[in-house]
Parts: C-alpha cells; sequence; structure tokens
C-alpha cells in the first residue's frame, strides 16, 4: 500500500524530533502493509519547506531504512497550506514547491485553520493547476467543521477537479465523533477520494488497512478498490527516488 500523506522526515516539522522515531514509524507502516509513503512535512506561512530542503531528507531518510532493514521506500512530497494565492502561484511557477513526489501530477493542500486565512476564488486556483497539469488532494477536509457543516462548499472543489484525502484515523473515530461521521458521509458521497495516514508520530499510527476494511464496510468492495487504486496511481510512472 501507499501512504500519500505522512509526517515522517525526523526533525523537519511537528512530526517525529528524532530519526529513531523515524524509524520506528517506518516499521510499523511496514507491519500494516505499507510499502511507499510519501513524505509531507507542513509548508506554510510560519514554516516554508521547498524542495531544495526535502529532497536531501527524504534521500538521508531512505539511506537510514536501507541500512536498518526496513522495507520501506519513501517519496519526496508536502502538505501544502494555501492562503496567500499570489506567493503560492510564484514558488509554482518558480519550481519551488515539493509536489507528491517531487512531480507536478499531485499537489496535496491544506485548508488554514482558520477561516480568516481562506484563499479567495477557490475554484478558480483549481482550475489554474489542472491548466499546468497538476491535481491538487485537499487534505482531510472531515476534520474540518468549515467543510463538513458547508458539503456544497467541497462539492464545488470536487466538481472543479479536486480530489479529497479522508485520514484513516478519522474513520476509526481516533479524531472523534465529527471527523468520524464526517469522513463517513464524505465517502459515500465523493468518488474522488484517497485513503492516508497523516500520520506524525508513534501515538498516532497507522490503521491503514483497518482504514480499508471500514471503506468497505460503508460503501462496498468495488469502491474499497478503486480508493485504494485511485491512491496507487499518484505515482504511477514514477521513478524511484535516490537515497545517499
Amino acid at each position: 500500500m501507499l501512504d500519500l500523506h505522512c509526517h515522517i522526515l525526523p526533525a523537519t516539522d511537528d512530526g517525529p524530533q528524532t530519526l529513531e522515531e523515524s524509524l520506528q514509524m517506518a516499521r510499523l507502516a511496514r507491519e500494516d502493509g505499507i510499502t511507499d509513503i510519501i513524505a509531507t512535512p507542513h509548508h506554510h506561512r510560519f514554516l516554508r519547506l521547498y524542495r531544495s530542503e526535502i529532497l536531501p531528507r527524504v534521500a538521508s531518510l531512505n539511506a537510514e531504512l536501507q541500512r536498518a532493514g526496513i522495507a520501506v521506500l519513501v517519496w519526496p512530497g508536502s502538505e501544502i497550506q494555501v492562503s496567500d494565492l499570489e506567493l503560492y502561484r510564484a514558488d509554482y511557477d518558480a519550481g519551488k514547491l515539493c509536489h507528491l513526489g517531487d512531480r507536478r501530477d499531485f499537489s496535496l493542500w491544506e485548508w488554514p485553520w482558520d477561516e480568516r486565512m481562506h484563499p479567495e476564488a477557490e475554484r478558480e486556483h483549481i482550475g489554474w493547476l489542472l491548466e499546468r497539469g497538476t491535481r491538487p488532494i485537499v487534505a482531510h477536509p472531515e476534520r474540518h467543521a468549515f467543510f463538513r457543516d458547508d458539503l456544497a462548499r467541497l462539492d464545488a472543489l470536487v466538481e472543479a477537479g479536486a480530489w479529497l484525502q479522508i485520514t484513516a484515523g478519522s474513520l476509526l473515530g481516533h479524531h472523534g465523533v465529527d471527523p468520524q461521521t464526517g469522513g463517513e458521509a464524505m465517502m459515500r458521497r465523493y468518488r474522488e477520494v484517497v485513503l492516508a495516514t497523516d500520520s506524525h508520530n508513534l501515538k498516532r499510527r497507522s490503521g491503514l488497512s483497518e482504514a480499508y476494511a471500514r471503506v468497505e464496510e460503508l460503501v462496498g468492495r468495488e469502491r474499497a478498490d478503486e480508493v485504494k487504486a485511485r491512491a496507487a496511481a499518484v505515482l504511477t510512472g514514477f521513478s524511484a527516488p535516490e537515497s545517499v
């Protein structure tokens, strides 16, 4: 399986602070059936992590995973919080942002938790990206009350071409009742969905295989397989990242 949203890079953001914790996260992920992880450190106005910083960290972690004999491959990426569209577009055009797999096919977006920071012209910005060959994936919408309480807004983003990333732990009840019921409702409502862990540490473990089983309970085996295939498609045709 692929986990396309995971904060596994050590001492980088609010994820693991030590290499050993990162390695243990990878061990637990492998035990859950995960073979590939996209590292998605935060990129926002308080912490701007560009691809020039992320790529060497991914290469270093892959080397450590090989030395430790852990059969997990980490790919570069980032979770990009979009508030200033002008700055985002400038960084995008300059090639500074690290999209999923370090290609421009898919980009993981996080909406600011503070609604006052939300970008205007959301649909238009999605169209701007799609014209350039990039499909945005909205991170954990089920954890945001402004999406749970306004599915018409989420409908508009999906209709514009965005995908949604539901968090495994939300479907399993790890984030409370509202994210769980919201995630279940979104899973039933939308087909443009992928699952990921958004793991940050050893307390927020994978649960990805269990979440796929829950998806099967909610919408059936065919839809569950479709969700898994859509996630795998994010890395289709990619060349494996290098180690150092």
